[in-house]
């Protein structure tokens, strides 16, 4: 009896993806996915030999899941008519990821096992509908992820409560103004 390779199962999904690197940012698409690691697939690649940061939409959830990751396979393509560059499909392991997002991530890779939608369908829906946070943005948190030691999510979420508490205060000081 032949070993498997895969320490998970994977489940065929076509969820956006973003890789951070020091050459700037990467998008992507997951075609399959584990709690262990993905198949993304992009037209650039980050650098193969260094680890870097990944995130991932998740349908259904505000925040994308975050997490540090390497490189383990690379399949590469031969560009599609109309396009200059090639494709890739980049296997990456996943080193590092907060235990909310890992919560997360089994959550959702569970429900996509049990709702297969077709991952065709869901590659229409590419543009990024208003409840998904923009890019730039993404790019910034990570920085100070990386920078200060903190998780992804825990820093997005103590700037929601920022925000909260910023707009919590001009509503108390219209409420007091219109008193007077």
């Amino acid at each position: 009896m032949e070993k498997c390779r895969r320490e998970y199962a994977r489940v065929d999904v076509s969820w956006p993806a973003s890789i951070f690197t020091s050459a700037g940012l990467i998008e992507g698409r997951v075609k399959n996915i584990s709690i262990g690691g993905a198949l993304i697939n992009c037209r650039r690649l980050p650098d193969l030999e260094e680890t870097f940061h990944v995130t991932i939409d998740i349908p259904d959830y505000l925040f994308p899941v975050a997490a540090r990751a390497k490189q383990v396979r690379l399949n590469v393509y031969d560009s599609e008519e109309g396009s200059v560059s090639p494709s890739y499909d980049l296997a990456v392991l996943f080193l590092d990821m907060s235990e909310a997002d890992r919560k997360v991530f089994h959550v959702a890779i569970d429900r996509a096992c049990r709702i297969q939608p077709p991952p065709a369908v869901e590659a229409q829906n590419d543009a990024h509908t208003s409840n998904r946070i923009d890019n730039s943005l993404l790019m910034t948190v990570e920085k100070l992820s990386t920078d200060h030691g903190r998780s992804f999510k825990e820093l997005l979420e103590e700037a929601l409560q920022d925000l909260i508490k910023k707009y919590e205060r001009k509503g108390s000081d219209k409420d007091q103004s219109s008193q007077l």
